[in-house]
């Protein structure tokens, strides 16, 4: 690996949508009956506070940002800060959404249940503009996370966040798709990443074998990422430079799949750090499938244990595409 850098770096991690997150687990989850929970767990969550949350995980500062509002805010407020997270929220009226994680302990199988996020007036959004660019004048490095709700569609929030990023030369990666992606591309992302079902969703792609999926990313750092990190899951994730360079890591395998729910946001935070501290891309990408493993096997995300990280990291075996 590349030589560490010393200190502990700050990071923006932007998001417009927290939730709070209710975890059910069930000794068996069925359709149309009577279900009853074996637990409840209340956590914060949201694509932008999970990659927050992982970065104080992994030994980082990191600001969250996004619009919360109600009692449901502010458990997800406690919550992010409480697991080191640095709270950054814009608050308005409406209550902050709750999203649903069944966990089916007989199959094995996790059901997600989303609620849509409020809509977010122009004044509520003019404040958090302001707020969250300041803040990233004073950070290390930039996350961009999810997409816009409904009520921004067409606003192309994130612009000013790349541009900015670019001006003072910060490392960001940004894990979006479709025209939120697209938006930004110009401002040359280190890393481009989502998983195989947002790629095909952002460009058309015949079929989902490695050609498919090899064109559609080489499309991405034609547009100008620098990387194009695509994930699938527990199979081979795909890794391709803008100099022709490409790559498949398989992600190590941690033990006993319990929660998959925000795995690919741990991808996100454990690369961004990865880079920040001195790693190749490719080093930083298996370190990031790393914690995404090890973060299906615990029952809330973005607490995995970070003491194998580096032992699954040189288990996430990388293969060169002639």
């Amino acid at each position: 690996m590349s030589t560490v850098r010393p200190g502990q770096p700050t990071f923006l991690s932007l998001g417009l949508t927290p939730a709070l997150q209710r975890t059910l687990i069930l000794d068996r989850f069925q359709v149309g009956g009577v279900n009853r929970a074996r637990e409840i767990r209340l956590s914060a969550a949201g694509k932008g506070v999970n990659v927050g949350m992982a970065l104080a995980r992994l030994g980082g500062r990191a600001w969250v940002t996004g619009f919360i509002g109600g009692d449901s805010g502010r458990t997800v407020e406690r919550d992010a800060r409480s697991r080191g997270a640095m709270p950054a929220f814009t608050r308005q009226a409406a209550n902050t959404r709750v999203c649903d994680t069944i966990v089916d302990r007989a199959t094995g199988t996790v059901t997600e249940l989303v609620e849509e996020a409020p809509p977010i007036g122009a004044a509520h959004l003019a404040r958090f503009m302001k707020a969250a660019l300041a803040l990233e004048r004073r950070c290390d490095g930039l996350a961009i996370s999810g997409t816009v709700p409904p009520s921004l569609a067409g606003r192309a929030v994130y612009i000013p966040f790349a541009e900015l990023a670019q001006q003072l030369n910060l490392p960001w990666v940004i894990d979006s798709h479709r025209g939120d992606l697209q938006a930004v591309l110009a401002f040359r992302p280190l890393v481009a990443k989502m998983n195989v079902e947002e790629l095909a969703g952002t460009f058309p792609m015949r079929g989902r074998g490695g050609r498919a999926i090899l064109a559609a990313a080489r499309r991405l750092t034609a547009a100008g990422a620098r990387h194009a990190f695509i994930t699938d899951g527990p199979r081979p994730a795909w890794l391709v430079a803008d100099d022709g360079r490409a790559w498949t890591i398989n992600p190590p395998d941690a033990g006993p799949v319990v929660n998959p729910i925000g795995s690919g946001d741990c991808v996100t935070a454990a690369l961004l750090d990865a880079i920040w501290r001195g790693r190749s891309v490719l080093q930083a990408a298996r370190y990031g499938l790393a914690c995404g493993s090890a973060n299906t096997i615990t029952p809330i995300p973005a607490r995995f244990d970070p003491e194998p990280l580096e032992r699954l990291a040189r288990a996430a075996a990388a293969t060169r595409i002639a």
